[in-house]
């Protein structure tokens, strides 16, 4: 009995001893985490409680929450034709430039792989849009395609073809911010996917090339099924910035020409800060949320299970 009870008593110290070490581990943890904590509370949580709670009323003209109309905003939403034409140029175009962005990616990793001359200066290139601004890549990209004195226009002059000014036109202009962005995305692309390329082991390759196989045979039945992860990975992050697509359309196109780059991100902007609707803004928020999550979940939920995970 002497000995059971010395037992409980060990046992009970070392528990004692054990939570105290918890105690003193924990409180370390929590104020190094209280930083973080406060900036998400303060910069992501607070306003996007302000944004859900503000889509259920009518706001004057300081943003200021006046009067409760439920959902109504959301009605006005999915009767305006121009709100519905926003949602549809924008999934076409967060498409586009996310499929366009991976298959160059793809093309520009497999052409550094290859063991040329001086191809440290191409893979610096390739990557150099990644120390770019989208300020500063939207103006390159608007004086590029200047009716005037753009590069476009005088490499069509000197092959004897019209001048043509893409940005006056919906699809032209269209055409100038997936370009834009692509080009923008192409260097954080090219680098995931290089690293993915040089981490494919080589044996496959040498096996492929006693059968004879090209190399773009290789890539696309050996190299693509092997980084399929990296492929996911990043058709996601493309697809979610796409989605928040702002600085190219704002400086280069305005959401013109007949708000045929005026994509959902955008019309957010212009009717928060220019038309003051801070009600339907804050619907609009709500609904690109939603929008992102639910793609977001049916990339995961059906593309997903077609990643090989060697």
């Amino acid at each position: 009995m002497e000995a059971d009870k010395t037992l409980k008593r060990t046992v009970a110290a070392s528990q004692q001893t054990v939570r105290a070490h918890l105690r003193i581990v924990r409180q370390p943890a929590v104020w190094f985490l209280l930083p973080s904590v406060l900036i998400l509370c303060v910069f992501v949580f607070y306003p996007m409680g302000k944004t859900i709670y503000n889509s259920f009323f009518a706001a004057n003209v300081r943003g200021e929450a006046v009067k409760f109309v439920g959902w109504a905003n959301y009605r006005t939403l999915f009767k305006d034709p121009l709100f519905l034409k926003s949602l549809s140029e924008t999934f076409v175009f967060v498409l586009v430039f996310a499929v366009l962005t991976l298959l160059i990616g793809i093309v520009l990793a497999r052409l550094a792989t290859l063991k040329l001359r001086r191809m440290k200066v191409f893979r610096t290139a390739f990557a150099g849009t990644m120390g770019t601004s989208a300020a500063a890549a939207a103006i390159l990209w608007l004086f590029l395609f200047n009716p005037s004195v753009g590069m476009v226009h005088l490499m069509l002059k000197a092959i004897g073809l019209p001048n043509v000014n893409l940005l006056v036109t919906p699809l032209g202009a269209q055409i100038v911010v997936i370009l834009t962005s692509v080009w923008m995305a192409l260097g954080f692309a090219f680098l995931i996917l290089l690293s993915a390329f040089q981490n494919v082991a080589p044996e496959y390759y040498e096996v492929a090339a006693i059968a004879g196989w090209s190399d773009w045979q290789q890539t696309l039945k050996i190299t693509v099924p092997m980084i399929s992860p990296t492929l996911f990975f990043l058709f996601v992050i493309e697809v979610i910035d796409g989605f928040k697509m702002f600085a190219q359309i704002d400086l280069i196109t305005g959401g013109g020409p007949d708000n045929a780059t005026n994509f959902l991100a955008y019309k957010i902007y212009l009717d928060a800060f220019v038309f003051h609707h801070v009600g339907i803004a804050s619907a609009e928020s709500v609904i690109l949320t939603v929008l992102i999550i639910f793609v977001t979940w049916i990339q995961f939920h059906y593309t997903e299970r077609k990643v090989y995970y060697a």
